[in-house]
């Protein structure tokens, strides 16, 4: 990925880090991104990254952050080796992508559960994440700043 393009470059003064109150851990919540009886999970899919996601209340989450995101490399991905890198490879382009998720939320009594799957050929996964996760996550800040209130949970 060219320097000039990264977000982390052009804006030193924010901190690029992905804390603990941020990962998806609960197993309630990523149970509910992967029920289809659900109408209030989206997904986009992007090349050889697709995006589970939902607008739950901030309450739900146990901590008191905008947003809570999980890793999952597939089933392609057959090593323990493989696997830790592809997960490490979506969590190091996440990181540094995190604010265009991140900035719709931080003002609303609502948090974004997202879970990032890697669904490409293990062999090409440095080109294909650098590549199609950014466009994934800006796909996903338009659908959130274009209709933030069709997501918000009932209650």
């Amino acid at each position: 990925m060219p320097v000039a393009s990264r977000p982390d470059q052009e804006e030193p003064d924010r901190r690029y880090t992905f804390p603990r109150s941020h990962r998806l851990k609960r197993r309630r919540l990523i149970r509910s991104l992967f029920d289809r009886d659900r109408d209030d999970v989206e997904t986009v899919a992007v090349g050889c990254v697709r995006l589970l996601l939902r607008v739950v209340e901030r309450e739900a989450t146990g901590h008191d952050t905008p947003i809570q995101v999980g890793f999952a490399p597939g089933r392609r991905v057959e090593s323990g080796v493989e696997r830790n890198r592809v997960r490490r490879l979506l969590r190091e382009v996440y990181r540094v992508h995190q604010y265009t998720l991140v900035d719709p939320f931080v003002c609303t009594p609502h948090a974004l559960i997202v879970m990032i799957l890697f669904r490409g050929d293990p062999a090409r996964a440095d080109d294909g994440i650098e590549r199609d996760l950014p466009r994934a996550i800006e796909q996903v800040a338009a659908r959130v700043e274009q209709d933030p209130e069709a997501d918000v949970p009932e209650g």
